[in-house]
Formats: C-alpha cells, sequence, structure tokens
C-alpha cells in the first residue's frame, strides 16, 4: 500500500515533486516556508483534478478553496495546514489570496475541458505558471514578470508530464507553444525558478522527442538545478 500523502506542505511537496522540493531548497533560507506552502496549495488543487470522477463534485472542491484563499485576505485561516501556511508565510510578503485565485482556474480547465486550442493553452499556462512563479519571485526577491516567463515553460513541462498532451493538447499545438519560450539568463534571485524551467524545458524536448522524461528528483536532475543556480542558465 502506497504510503498516505503528508499533510505539512513541505512533506506535501517532497511527497509529489521532488524536482520542486529541490528548488526550495535551492532558495534562500527565508523564502522556504513560504514557497512550500506556494507548492503546496498547487498540489492540493492538482490532487482534487487527479482524484476526482465526477467533474461537478470536483468543481464543488475546487470552488472550495477559492473561497477559503479569498477568505485569507480578511480573516484568520482555517485548520488546513496549506491554508494555514500561505496566511503565515505568503501574505506577510505581499501576496493575497485574491492573487492566487487564477489557480482555482487553471486546474478547473483541466477538470472541465476536453481539448486545449491555443487560448485554452495559454489562458492555462499563465493562470498556472504564470501566478505561481509571480508569487514565489515575490518571496524571493526577484521581478514578478520574469518570472512568469519561467512559469509559463514550468507550466507547459508539467502538463505534458502528466499525460495531459493527448487529448487535451495536439503534438502541433505543443510545437509551436514550445517554440515562444527561449529561455533567458536568470538573475540570481530567480535562479531556484529557473532551474524548474530549465527542467520542464528538457522534458518537453523529450516528450517531442517520443522519449518518456526523467524521474523527477534524479541524481542527473538535481546536478542540472544545481547549475542553474550557480550560473542562471
Amino acid at each position: 500500500m502506497a504510503d498516505a500523502m503528508p499533510e505539512d506542505p513541505a512533506g506535501r511537496v517532497r511527497y509529489a515533486d521532488r524536482d520542486r522540493y529541490v528548488a526550495v531548497l535551492l532558495a534562500p533560507a527565508p523564502a522556504r516556508d513560504g514557497l512550500f506552502a506556494l507548492f503546496a496549495l498547487d498540489l492540493e488543487l492538482a490532487q482534487i483534478v487527479a482524484t476526482t470522477t465526477e467533474p461537478l463534485l470536483g468543481e464543488i472542491r475546487l470552488a472550495w478553496w477559492r473561497e477559503q484563499l479569498v477568505r485569507l485576505d480578511s480573516a484568520a485561516a482555517p485548520a488546513q495546514p496549506t491554508l494555514a501556511a500561505l496566511s503565515r508565510f505568503a501574505l506577510p510578503a505581499g501576496i493575497t489570496g485574491a492573487s492566487l485565485e487564477p489557480l482555482e482556474d487553471a486546474h478547473l480547465a483541466l477538470l472541465l475541458d476536453e481539448h486545449f486550442d491555443a487560448a485554452k493553452l495559454e489562458a492555462h499556462l499563465a493562470n498556472r505558471g504564470g501566478v505561481l512563479f509571480a508569487a514565489s519571485a515575490r518571496l524571493l526577491g526577484g521581478d514578478p514578470d520574469v518570472a512568469r516567463r519561467f512559469g509559463r515553460v514550468w507550466a507547459l513541462g508539467d502538463f505534458v508530464r502528466r499525460g495531459e498532451r493527448p487529448p487535451y493538447l495536439s503534438v502541433t499545438l505543443l510545437e509551436s507553444a514550445n517554440q515562444r519560450d527561449d529561455l533567458p539568463a536568470a538573475p540570481r534571485a530567480l535562479r531556484p525558478l529557473a532551474a524548474l524551467a530549465r527542467m520542464a524545458s528538457i522534458d518537453i524536448g523529450a516528450t517531442l522527442a517520443g522519449r518518456a522524461p526523467a524521474p523527477r528528483g534524479s541524481a542527473g536532475r538535481q546536478l542540472r538545478m544545481f547549475a542553474t543556480l550557480l550560473t542562471g542558465r
């Protein structure tokens, strides 16, 4: 029997996505708790999509998270580990609950839409990777607009890793979306996020070549992420 996913944000990220766990460890210590909270939020929403067999029930569960995010801006967090961590570590950095609402839109699209055209894909990448990485940049002291570029690539890479290219996304659309991105050298503050984007770019290339991406958290990936931390590339 598989172990249950931990409830605390750091444990949840470590269990579900070793790349993101490593990226947080590469970040400055003061930013780590907030980053774990943000990534755990994304994983909470992704878990709803992955485990829902009835779209209406999944929509209700996602809507609950959306409501709770908005409430964080005016009320104490409920006794839920991820929301409590967001209230404690993300809000003081200027990240509002309302600014994270588009994450729910991104995951709702995966739940309700059977096929992504170019417009739906761009909205998904902006609402997921763009929003998540822009918020992360506030914790890291970097430019949120630059972070959005890395977030878009990361979201596309995560999209294909989870097997959501068919039927959601045609190969032609994936190639077109990938060609839009030429990752710049990362400023020092954003290098943990750039490391995730570099891994995503490699995963997209593997997918387009018909190969399975390497396992997250593997030794080779950790070395490549550390290289990005040192060089920005």
